[in-house]
């Protein structure tokens, strides 16, 4: 069984020194052949993790897109290379008119609201989660993560939301299951988050 790591980073290009540390993470992934990686199939740093392990020979990749189509994916991401994706899973276009039950409500062009809906589906199908760089979305993604008792590793010296996360764990404090793992190193974090997947399924 391969466990499945979600990265969780910001959608847009970050940083030369972020966006090298995305890169080597996303290397050290695919050195490793019980995971595979799981991303929001959206650009930026998730897409550059993605792209880094495919193209160092990780067997799956999947993509949990907020779009509801591959045509509007590609849309949405002109630049990108949508076949680093082993498969995608897309948003449903009636998910809100059947959770309002509001036959007239159709929100399949409200993209902000179908990423809330992406980010619990993603949060909810990893074994760990990888925050990298990120802003308020990652923020939501690390809220869900730690809601549900998952494995974090967080990769600090990347900036947003990852180098804010140490000084929020301590000044809010909550009951959960999660582990977080703060490290700067990619390969460290990797390491340190493996053996956490390891000790769970004992």
């Amino acid at each position: 069984m391969n466990y499945k790591i979600g990265i969780f980073g910001s959608a847009i290009k970050e940083a030369p020194q972020a966006m090298e540390k995305a890169a080597e993470l996303g290397k050290e992934l695919a050195k490793q052949s019980e995971l595979m990686v799981i991303t929001g199939a959206c650009t930026g740093v998730p897409y550059a993790v993605a792209y880094s392990a495919r193209k160092n020979g990780m067997k799956e990749v999947w993509g949990y897109s907020s779009c509801i189509d591959l045509e509007t994916l590609k849309k949405s991401f002109p630049e990108d290379d949508i076949s680093v994706y082993t498969k995608l899973f897309y948003s449903p276009a009636n998910f809100y008119e059947l959770l309002l039950q509001n036959p007239g409500t159709r929100w399949k062009n409200e993209q902000h609201v179908r990423h809330k809906y992406r980010n619990v589906i993603l949060t909810a199908n990893c074994d760990a989660g990888i925050i990298v760089s990120g802003r308020w979305g990652t923020l939501n993604e690390f809220t869900n993560l730690f809601d549900m008792g998952k494995i974090i590793g967080v990769l600090t010296g990347t900036g947003g939301t990852a180098d804010e996360l140490p000084a929020l764990m301590q000044k809010i404090s909550k009951t959960s299951n999660a582990v977080v793992i703060f490290e700067s190193d990619p390969n460290r974090l990797v390491a340190k988050v493996l053996v956490e997947l390891k000790r769970r399924k004992k």
